[in-house]
């Protein structure tokens, strides 16, 4: 178990983080060394929902959108380098759109571009007249003009009316130069349906959540129960709950893998065990590796201004990025204690991950609060867990 000393200030935490309406509720999970070693959950908002237990994961679904692809990938015997062309033709005619001119893609997109977030999509995040987000704006502007984002969340949207919306798209930089966060792994999603021929969710069940016995891992349905609300925040009362039931009122065609899943703190550190130390066979030691070290030849970029990006998924300077999960790779010029090689990731409510690889740990903070990052939870959080690790 995890040291009185720790547990009693991870407690104080979250029932301080809640009584000052930093959070709306919260819960922590720790393992060490596969084992669990601490569980606490507080909840004070609307308690009517406070024995639900799942979780919209947002961006955590990333990371296991990636593995599943190492399986398939694997399994069918293609290779990491192959172009998606092979799958998707129309992206050999994907061009550049660069100082408002495009041009040709020196390299074609990869399945290793998608897995490392180098592919050249983006999300339409970057806003030029806000600068609140670094990257190519122009590129950026157009995803907004075409209102991507919110065609993916339309319940008629498939996943040919994505590859006809890809397709259609400038990249915003050469395949494989840079790193941008972006739609890489909606596309791996939408790649494994055609390499597999089956739904990303009857794949991902089958070779991994079936598996590693996550059985309340996968994506929600119109019938979905025990889901705890997503609160947003309301200044200056606090917070104001988010009508979930508006947004499952009816079956979503298009199956994101880059944010769609539900799942558990004690499912995702299954998870995240099973990267750290696998005790079932799904992929080869090589591949596996790839998820657990930095396949980057640069470090990140901060991703933005205005938001250190770094305080919650560890990207900024002296980091990189495995095929699924942000890397400190310089632990000397991070802004805090961190060992070399954890792996991090986060989700836009509020759920954080990360794997210390050295000291063998899994640490899962879970909320459902929006905007992402309004509170700077990861460097308190971060300082209790390693206030005495060296």
């Amino acid at each position: 178990m995890l040291n009185q000393n720790k547990a009693n200030q991870f407690n104080n935490w979250l029932e301080e983080s809640v009584q000052n309406n930093k959070i709306p509720f919260g819960e922590i999970n720790i393992s060490k060394e596969n084992k669990d070693i601490y569980r606490y959950k507080i909840y004070t908002q609307d308690k009517k929902y406070k024995n639900n237990k799942l979780y919209r994961i947002h961006s955590l679904t990333k990371p296991i959108t990636s593995l599943v692809s190492l399986i398939v990938l694997e399994k069918n015997n293609i290779n990491v380098k192959e172009p998606i062309s092979t799958f998707i033709p129309e992206f050999k005619k994907t061009k550049v759109l660069i100082d408002e001119e495009l041009i040709n893609i020196n390299t074609p997109i990869t399945f290793e571009h998608l897995l490392t977030h180098t592919s050249g999509l983006t999300y339409g995040f970057h806003r030029s007249n806000q600068a609140i987000l670094r990257g190519n704006t122009e590129v950026d502007n157009i995803y907004r003009e075409k209102e991507i984002l919110e065609k993916i969340r339309n319940s008629s949207f498939t996943s040919s009316d994505f590859i006809n919306e890809l397709t259609s798209l400038p990249l915003a930089y050469q395949p494989g130069t840079r790193w941008n966060y972006g739609l890489s792994s909606d596309l791996l999603g939408v790649l494994l349906e055609l390499i597999c021929k089956q739904s990303l969710d009857e794949i991902c069940k089958k070779e991994l959540f079936i598996p590693l016995e996550m059985n309340d891992t996968y994506f929600p349905s119109v019938n979905l129960k025990n889901l705890i609300p997503t609160f947003k925040l309301s200044l200056p009362s606090g917070f104001k709950l988010i009508n979930e039931t508006d947004q499952i009122k009816r079956e979503h065609k298009f199956l994101s893998g880059g944010g769609g899943m539900i799942s558990t703190p004690q499912d995702y550190i299954k998870f995240c065990n099973y990267i750290l130390d696998p005790k079932v066979s799904l992929i080869n030691d090589n591949t596996l590796s790839k998820m657990k070290n930095n396949q980057l030849k640069h470090e990140m970029e901060y991703l933005t201004d205005k938001l250190n990006f770094y305080d919650f998924t560890f990207a900024g300077p002296g980091t990189g990025f495995s095929y699924g999960f942000a890397t400190i790779e310089n632990p000397n010029i991070v802004p805090q204690k961190t060992p070399k090689n954890v792996l991090s990731w986060a989700g836009a409510a509020n759920t954080i991950v990360w794997i210390d690889q050295i000291n063998k740990i899994v640490f899962t903070f879970f909320t459902q609060l929006i905007p992402f990052g309004y509170q700077n939870y990861k460097k308190e959080l971060h300082e209790i867990l390693y206030s005495d690790i060296n």
